[in-house]
Formats: C-alpha cells, sequence, structure tokens
C-alpha cells in the first residue's frame, strides 16, 4: 500500500530509492544490495516467515520513517490507525461511489491478486501493477477500507465486494462463469488451441497475437437479487498485460464507463500496448440489461 501512495509499481521502481536511501546511511550501502526480483515479490506476498536481513531492515526504516520493520510486513487492513493515515479525509465522490456501488463505500473492497504456489507465492509482476495502480485510486479518492487477498482463500466467498486482477483470479471466482455478459476459454472455434480467448455476449471473440494485445475490464452483480448494491470488478487480459492495463483503464476511464452503463453490468474489451500498461483503444463495451440488476 506505501509502494503505491509513493507510485512505485515496479520492482526496478524499488530499487532506484532503496538504492538511494542506502547511500544515505552511515555507513552507507553500496548499489546492488536492495532486494532481487523474486526476494521482493515475496516481501509484497503477505506470506513472510521472518524479516529480512539487518542491513534491509536499516534501509527501509530510511525509506519509511515511522514505520518498523515488523509493521511494514504485516498484511494490510486499510481500517487500522497506521492505514487511515494514508487516507484522505475528503468525501468519496458521489459519480464515483455509484461507480463502485454502495456496499463497498459501506463495506469495503477486497482486491484479490493471483498467487502461485511452489518453494514461496509468487504474485504475477503484470496483475500486481494493476491492483497497485486501482489501490492508488482507492486511497487517494476515497476512505473505503481496503484490504488484500491471494484468490485461493475468496474462491468459495460471494459476500463482499472484490476487485480481482489476473485470469487466473477471474476464473477463481464464483459466479463468473455466468455468460451473460461474456466467457472465457482457450479455444477458438475459428483458429483452434489459443493461450486464452474470450467471447461477449453478442458473439464477438477476441484472442491476442503478435500485433494485438488485449486486456478486459468486467463489472458484474453476484448477487442482484439480495445484493443490488455489490458489484465485483474484473481486471484481467489475453495477453501478460492485461490485467494492469486494466487496472489503468479503470483509473483513467471510470467516469465515462459509469455514463454509458449507469448502473448496469458490463464488460469493456481493449487494446494494450505492447510495451506499456496503458490502453489505446476501447474494443467494445457491453452493457448488461436493466433486468439483469433486478
Amino acid at each position: 500500500m506505501l509502494l503505491a501512495e509513493r507510485h512505485l509499481k515496479s520492482h526496478s521502481d524499488f530499487l532506484r530509492v532503496y538504492d538511494k536511501c542506502a547511500a544515505q546511511l552511515n555507513p552507507p550501502i553500496p548499489p546492488g544490495y536492495g532486494p532481487a526480483k523474486a526476494q521482493y515479490y515475496q516481501w509484497l506476498s503477505g506470506q513472510m516467515v521472518g524479516l529480512p536481513r539487518e542491513y534491509h531492515h536499516r534501509v527501509l526504516q530510511r525509506m519509511f520513517p515511522g514505520w518498523t520493520t515488523e509493521r511494514l510486513f504485516q498484511i494490510v487492513d486499510a481500517s487500522s490507525t497506521d492505514a487511515r493515515t494514508l487516507q484522505p479525509s475528503t468525501p468519496i465522490d458521489s459519480e464515483l461511489e455509484a461507480f463502485l456501488g454502495a456496499d463497498m463505500v459501506t463495506h469495503g473492497v477486497t482486491l484479490v491478486y493471483p498467487t502461485r504456489r511452489g518453494a514461496a507465492v509468487v504474485v504475477p509482476e503484470n496483475d500486481l501493477r494493476g491492483l497497485l495502480c486501482v489501490s492508488a485510486l482507492l486511497q487517494r479518492h476515497t476512505s473505503i477500507r481496503v484490504t488484500f487477498c491471494g484468490d485461493r482463500a475468496t474462491a468459495a466467498r460471494s459476500d463482499r465486494a472484490y476487485i480481482g486482477f489476473g485470469l487466473h483470479t477471474v476464473l477463481s471466482l464464483p459466479c463468473v462463469a455466468d455468460p451473460r455478459l461474456f466467457t472465457v476459454s482457450t479455444t477458438d472455434p475459428a483458429i483452434g488451441p489459443v493461450i486464452e480467448y474470450l467471447e461477449l455476449s453478442d458473439g464477438s471473440r477476441y484472442h491476442s497475437d503478435g500485433e494485438r494485445h488485449f486486456g478486459f475490464l468486467a463489472r458484474i452483480r453476484p448477487n442482484p437479487g439480495p445484493n443490488p448494491d455489490r458489484y465485483w470488478f474484473l481486471c484481467a487480459g489475453l495477453a501478460p498485460r492485461g490485467a494492469a492495463g486494466a487496472g489503468w483503464f479503470l483509473v483513467n476511464h471510470w467516469s465515462s464507463l459509469q455514463q454509458c452503463a449507469g448502473t448496469n453490468e458490463f464488460v469493456a474489451v481493449i487494446s494494450i500496448h505492447r510495451y506499456s500498461d496503458q490502453t489505446y483503444n476501447l474494443e467494445k463495451l457491453i452493457v448488461g440489461p436493466p433486468e439483469a440488476a433486478s
């Protein structure tokens, strides 16, 4: 959460600030002692066993004055006193509240990231960038309580507002398989096996290739009957940058989406730059019928 506040969205961004702070210590720590990429993402996973080495303690306390190393590696809970200090006191914008849903504003949201288990829990970098981008929006412009969770822990629950990142997360969440707006498959009937393939409710099909990369952003109601004000947002892609690009699109174009969709569910298919998370085209927007929200 602290990295999102400081717009440090990648391992290289973190190392740049780490080395700068390390050089200010007495005695200074030379460049190159920062965490390796795998170690960095383990730090962010919430699954740390123990704490980093002593010299990392010194650098981290220089990077984040007032924060103990123990506190830095605790699972973030935006309802805590420390987390609240990072959030603005201004009320949430009414249009943004309508876009996110009253349930999220009132009860908070869980940002869900995909996890790959091996010797250590690994979070894919591109999906994490999308999460950090959306987290920064929520922290800067709302007072919504934000928590973070891996997709394995959310697979059996639909009793809260989620924003999920990555195709694995999308497929693991309950209620997402409803084809009212879209389905995801690994076989396109027209061309055969593909890595990922998206079909919209109007019959449109999308898959990424060497020329174009696609992502998608969806807003659905997991329980439209008992909880019409609860939305799930899904940021995923048909290429490595899909989730990050979808997160960027949500942060920068939520107002336009709200004007087009109102209170209805929607799915937006977007083109992603091959070497940037910034999207360059909205390919298609499908808005669910009003009766889907009843």
